[in-house]
């Protein structure tokens, strides 16, 4: 018999799982206030003992909960009870959730087209905003493109992009002809969204994950002709990417010494050039510490700009560095006619950071690349790995794995992993800055220091076995997103913070628990 009181929680067990979805790109605070919604809706239904038996009848429910039990363990050997305990918080929804969503009735695909509807349109909101912030509509303070990210962190906010594009991909397939053209002019402003970010990491995990899909339905669906050309195509966009990285490295990696037999003396108004023919940094080939005259430069910028040369670009670096860096590119001497030659676009961009000339005629992807590449080129010439977040996770993991060699069976426990970075960073003489000694940035490896390599191999199981179980490998909307939780994991402590704890736990439990069969 129909039970309208049951109804109605579970429309509030509903309605808390579509403030979540909201609540994700939006609001920290919302995203608590959501789980207790769900928490609510949940226990007003009733039937604990039945409901709790049907959850933990499910093998996944085990694994997915036995994590959170493990960090729990740790506590035993942890030395720093009040970073255990604020841990345990962050981490409660991965105990939580997965029991609260097995043991409650599956989306009905009504449900899931607005749970996944809301989420596309939380997440587009959320860019848009970034975006007026980008175009100084909305007026705030940004050192960096990324900071336009103002609800939470960029990296958060692209693994939520990465989930819209795949969901709006899933509902095109039931959607009206309005709708696609709404869901594809959605997705194509989400995929200029991450390259406007310059978002490496979500742009890569997009495009693996998009490419593996592809190939799993090719491999399993098409004729041999079909995944010949298949293959052919993705071995030619291979190669083209390879040759279009290789030529930016080169440009980085090539050294024009024969400017060493060219020193110039004097400049134009008569100043002594300096030059340190040791030094080999460049930028475009061209050696940054010759021809060098700051003392026609610092007072030829300081007429142009209303930043000091002595003073911080805003990012927050070094400006004279920045200043001499990009004079550098243009492959100028540094002096006072060269900072007069400098349009108003270059002072602008001088001042925001832009320290190569390439940088000012590229958009997004490409000026990261160029990035990207050449932090690896400092932190292989020069061992520098200070501000720049590819460079710095190199080290980031030299240290991490130190420290695991040092505890690897049991770890340093649950709240002293912070701890055993501070000590492992001074035992090593870390070059890395005080201000920039931070944690792993990979959640496998955090596994592994706080809690042993035994754990570590657990942890990895309860990621692969739960889809195994409830065969959801072969689910679109599941498969995309494990691929996407497992990729971010390499980069990211995806697990440490509030955001990334609820985006795994929230999109696990839904897609494990509350898919009905038909929703592949």
């Amino acid at each position: 018999m129909n039970n309208p009181a049951k109804n109605i929680f579970e429309q509030m067990f509903f309605a808390g799982l579509l403030l979540f979805a909201a609540s994700l790109p939006l609001s920290m605070f919302m995203m608590s206030i959501s789980q207790f919604i769900i928490l609510g809706g949940w226990l007003l239904q009733g039937n604990f003992s039945i409901r709790l038996r049907q959850a933990f009848s499910n093998k996944a429910v085990w694994l997915l909960c036995s994590v959170y039990v493990l960090h729990l363990i740790g506590l035993i050997y942890s030395a720093d009870y009040a970073y255990a305990f604020k841990d345990l918080r962050v981490k409660l929804p991965l105990l939580l959730l997965p029991v609260l969503f097995a043991s409650s009735t599956p989306l009905t695909n009504r449900q899931l087209n607005i749970l996944l509807t809301v989420f596309i349109s939380a997440t587009f909101i959320s860019t848009f905003i970034s975006y007026l912030i980008y175009l100084d509509v909305i007026h705030k303070p940004i050192r960096d493109i990324r900071d336009i990210s103002v609800f939470i962190s960029h990296i958060r906010l692209s693994l939520f992009v990465c989930i819209a594009v795949y969901s709006a991909l899933w509902l095109l397939k039931q959607s009206s002809l309005l709708f696609k053209i709404l869901l594809l002019t959605v997705i194509v402003w989400f995929i200029f969204f991450l390259i406007l970010i310059e978002s490496m990491t979500g742009l890569g995990i997009l495009t693996i994950t998009l490419v593996v899909v592809f190939l799993k339905y090719t491999i399993s669906n098409t004729s041999l002709a079909l995944k010949i050309i298949t293959v052919l195509i993705f071995i030619a966009a291979g190669i083209f990417s390879y040759q279009y990285i290789d030529k930016i490295w080169i440009r980085i990696n090539t050294l024009n010494k024969d400017e060493l037999f060219h020193l110039k003396k004097n400049t134009a108004e008569g100043n002594v050039y300096l030059h340190d023919t040791l030094k080999t940094d460049s930028e475009n080939g061209h050696l940054i510490w010759i021809n060098l005259c700051e003392n026609e430069m610092r007072p030829a910028w300081n007429k142009r700009s209303h930043l000091p040369y002595d003073s911080l670009n805003l990012k927050g670096d070094e400006l004279r560095m920045t200043i001499i860096r990009y004079l550098t590119s243009k492959g100028a001497a540094k002096d006072g006619a060269a900072i007069d030659n400098l349009s108003k676009k270059e002072i602008t961009a001088i001042e925001k950071g832009v320290a190569n000339v390439d940088d000012l005629h590229t958009f997004g992807i490409r000026s990261r690349i160029r990035a990207t590449l050449w932090e690896i080129y400092q932190y292989q010439h020069f061992n520098n790995p200070g501000g720049h977040s590819l460079a710095m996770r190199f080290e980031f993991w030299k240290t991490a794995f130190s420290i695991i060699s040092d505890h690897p069976f049991t770890g340093v426990g649950t709240g002293d992993v912070p701890t055993a970075f501070k000590n492992k960073y001074d035992e090593l003489k870390s070059p890395l800055a005080p201000q920039y000694r931070l944690r792993a940035h990979n959640q496998y490896l955090t596994v592994a220091i706080a809690l042993g390599i035994p754990v570590l191999v657990w942890f990895l199981l309860s990621l692969i076995l739960p889809g195994i179980i409830l065969n959801r490998y072969n689910y679109f909307l599941y498969f995309t997103f494990w691929l996407t939780a497992i990729m971010s994991m390499i980069s990211e402590d995806t697990l440490e913070t509030q955001a990334g704890v609820s985006f795994f736990a929230f999109f696990n439990g839904v897609y494990l628990f509350l898919l009905a069969k038909n929703d592949k």
